[in-house]
């Protein structure tokens, strides 16, 4: 009995969480962005990382709240925190440009890597940039070059135009 009440409450939570994201993203379909924004911190607060990452882009972007990056930063964190990758790309940016926080290329390099062992081609292409350039890292073309031939293999055209490059200069 316990295991079924337990079930339906999980099953009651889940429906309100992903409630409240749909909402969200309906009343921004509409021109509320002020509603979808309130419902997307909600959703950060019951510990959704998409309603975290929505609300990071609300003030990362100033156009429904005043622009913030301190306070996106902190919404980037906790969505990244909760397990979403794209919460972990707007967090590793943060890093990388010392939006809303201390520029720290190794905090970046870190994140990075995880979002491209995710498969995210963009998260490959960036830590091939910073192995290329040795930002965060200690310079590594060969690194540099192989980032950019998973960047590649996953859509990214622009690794596959720097893993070409390093190619044609004799990289291995």
């Amino acid at each position: 009995m316990k295991k079924i009440i337990l079930g339906l409450f999980l099953l009651i939570s889940a429906t309100l969480y992903a409630s409240l994201i749909n909402d969200g993203i309906s009343a921004a379909q509409k021109g509320n962005n002020k509603k979808a924004a309130e419902l997307f911190t909600k959703a950060c607060e019951d510990k959704q990382a998409l309603g975290c990452y929505y609300t990071g882009q609300a003030y990362s972007k100033g156009e429904v709240v005043k622009k913030d990056l301190n306070e996106a930063f902190n919404y980037f964190t906790k969505s990244c925190n909760l397990g979403l990758a794209d919460g972990c790309m707007a967090l590793g940016k943060n890093y990388y440009y010392g939006a809303g926080t201390t520029k720290n290329y190794e905090k970046a390099r870190k994140i990075f890597i995880s979002t491209c062992a995710e498969g995210y081609s963009e998260g490959c292409f960036i830590t091939g940039l910073i192995y290329e350039i040795g930002q965060g890292a200690v310079q590594n073309k060969s690194t540099a070059k192989q980032y950019y031939k998973k960047a590649c293999d996953l859509g990214e055209g622009n690794g596959c135009k720097y893993y070409k490059q390093l190619s044609r200069v004799g990289v291995k």
